[in-house]
């Protein structure tokens, strides 16, 4: 390395030390101009973006130190930070695809193995979860469509009666005889019945008598 840059490394590494990523980050970024193959100070100027919640540059640099290196150890600690940043995002296959990665380059690591313990029981409590929920989806179809039937049936019933009922209110009433009241009648209707009958008899016996004169024969002039 560049003795510039192995200073600005070591400023760097202080700075994050003391909790200052954004100084320290210049300090890496500065060497970097001097020695651009470094797989450390990728690595270190990845820590910078992950503090800061930089999170795709911090990505891109933990991958750019994975492809630079040839320690091991900054091959372990990349990959074990990029399964973290996966875990954070809730990409389970991802964030596991990095912790076995990780193993590969210390298989005693039990932080990394606990990771993936976690994330292996919380892929399969999702799993069944989503099972519990689908068979919850299935039985609520099953329930809604028995409702429906039901309701179906009882609306068929209802219609059923409806027509029926509409059958009596519309179907011709037979007319019902009335009987006759003598009561009804008061005794001026009567005496003007009774007044009409006998002019309708004078009126027949007065026709009647007519015509008998008109064909009586009439006796000879001679």
């Amino acid at each position: 390395m560049d003795p510039r840059s192995i200073v600005n490394n070591r400023e760097g590494l202080k700075l994050l030390q003391e909790k200052k990523p954004s100084e320290a980050q210049q300090k890496f970024l500065e060497a970097l101009i001097k020695d651009p193959l470094e797989a450390g100070l990728h690595f270190n100027l990845a820590l910078t973006y992950d503090l800061l919640g930089q999170v795709d540059k911090a990505q891109s640099s933990y991958k750019t130190s994975l492809d630079l290196a040839q320690d091991d150890e900054i091959k372990f600690r990349a990959d074990f930070n990029l399964g973290l940043i996966e875990q954070k995002q809730k990409k389970v296959d991802e964030a596991l695809a990095y912790y076995q990665e990780a193993l590969k380059y210390h298989p005693d690591s039990n932080e990394t193995k606990i990771n993936i313990e976690l994330l292996t029981q919380e892929n399969q409590g999702k799993k069944g979860q989503n099972g519990d929920d689908k068979d919850q989806k299935q039985k609520d179809q099953d329930q809604k469509d028995q409702n429906k039937e039901g309701q179906d049936q009882k609306d068929k019933k209802d219609d059923k009666k409806d027509q029926e009922q509409k059958k009596k209110e519309y179907a011709p009433q037979k007319p019902q005889p009335r009987k006759f009241k003598s009561e009804e009648l008061t005794q001026g209707d009567v005496n003007k019945i009774l007044g009409e009958i006998k002019q309708q008899e004078q009126k027949i016996r007065a026709e009647f008598n007519k015509k008998e004169v008109k064909e009586k024969p009439r006796d000879k002039d001679w």
